[in-house]
């Protein structure tokens, strides 16, 4: 089935998938918008057609200060960030995150540095080969269920959760936490899941509000001066 790339169907993902950081809640917001967008004439031209509305739809987030970008191109899909470059630098700028992402080759003096590293890795990973079914090699091996492609360990940085969490994601190698909701939870639990909830709220007003007719301008709030 052919799926919609226009920038109402765009808006409504970002209501589903993005809503804390529109609402400033959290710096930034990472999900799989659906298509084939790999490398021929039926990805590029979805390519073209994503990036058409992702333009369409930075100039509605512009005035609250927040940013739009696909990260990487994958047979289930584009992955689309959705982020505050202020709040996110000021997250990125702790020593609990510039230590570990300097050691792991990023760039921490800049945030489009880093930024074009973490797409170059997401771009970069797949399915373990041992258990990969498919010839091609640009393909991304998806099943019903979602795309099955890696996620380096850090990307819990860019999307502003717990240092803490964060670094114990990465040391137990995504194994032996607490809780799991929005990412996994290694410290603190009895916050994290007041913060699940608070994120689960804010998605069900913001999809309201979207439903009544309200636009992403007018659901994107304004950085506090």
């Amino acid at each position: 089935m052919t799926r919609t790339i226009d920038t109402p169907t765009l808006e409504g993902a970002l209501v589903r998938h993005c809503s804390p950081t529109l609402a400033a809640l959290k710096p930034a917001s990472l999900f799989t918008f659906p298509g084939n967008f790999t490398e021929g004439t039926h990805g590029a031209r979805n390519r073209a057609a994503l990036r058409d509305a992702v333009d369409t739809c930075a100039d509605q987030l512009a005035p609250a200060t927040i940013a739009i970008r696909v990260l990487a191109w994958r047979a289930c899909g584009a992955l689309v960030y959705v982020y505050r470059p202020q709040a996110l630098e000021a997250y990125l700028r702790d020593p609990r995150a510039t230590k570990t992402l300097a050691r792991l080759g990023y760039d921490t003096a800049s945030l489009e540095n880093s930024l074009r590293m973490l797409g170059e890795q997401l771009q970069s990973m797949r399915e373990p080969k041992r258990t990969r079914t498919r010839t091609d090699s640009s393909a991304c091996p998806c099943t019903k269920r979602g795309c099955s492609s890696g996620f380096p360990h850090e990307l819990g940085f860019f999307l502003g959760y717990p240092y803490e969490d964060v670094m114990g994601f990465i040391e137990h190698h995504g194994r032996d936490y607490l809780a799991a909701g929005p990412w996994k939870v290694y410290a603190d639990l009895e916050g994290a899941l007041a913060t699940f909830e608070r994120f689960r709220r804010c998605a069900a007003a913001y999809a309201r509000a979207h439903q009544q007719g309200c636009r992403l301008a007018q659901l994107a709030v304004s950085p506090t001066r």
